[in-house]
């Protein structure tokens, strides 16, 4: 499980924004050293210019994330919402949605991003494991989870 290695996932965070959760998922990387300093700003303002929020499966989703420039070691981090947090759609920044399952990607090669994207939308488009992700609280569970979604 090379992109969870660091275990950056939390279940039913009580979060009241998308600052808010992306500054505590952000921190998490910098403890680790896995990303620079100025991780968080460039999420936040990459969110700003190209919003990440998907509606699929009748479940908001985002995937935060930044230049590769701010990566040191790749990694991705997880965060399921006890309440959800409002997200500007990725296909429309007009329109607002409420994510509750966030997936923030902390990846070296711009391929490795397409293809890590591309993987995260076919198992966006599973609804029984999309289901699974909004109900999992184990570490052990969403590893199994992810594994099924061949991502590792």
């Amino acid at each position: 499980m090379m992109f969870f290695n660091k275990e950056i996932i939390k279940f039913n965070f009580e979060g009241h924004s998308k600052e808010q959760v992306l500054s505590h998922l952000s921190e998490k990387f910098i403890e680790n050293d896995l990303v620079t300093q100025d991780f968080y700003e460039s999420i936040i303002s990459r969110e700003l210019s190209f919003p990440t929020g998907l509606w699929i499966n009748d479940t908001g989703i985002a995937i935060p994330h930044t230049d590769s420039e701010k990566v040191k070691q790749a990694q991705i981090g997880f965060m399921s919402l006890k309440q959800p947090v409002t997200f500007k759609e990725m296909a429309n920044k007009d329109n607002e949605i409420e994510v509750s399952l966030i997936f923030m990607l902390a990846l070296k090669q711009s391929d490795q991003q397409l293809s890590m994207l591309q993987k995260l939308v076919n198992l966006f488009q599973n609804e029984s494991l999309v289901k699974q992700l909004k109900e999992c609280t184990s570490l052990i569970e969403f590893k199994s989870i992810m594994k099924n979604a061949g991502i590792e």
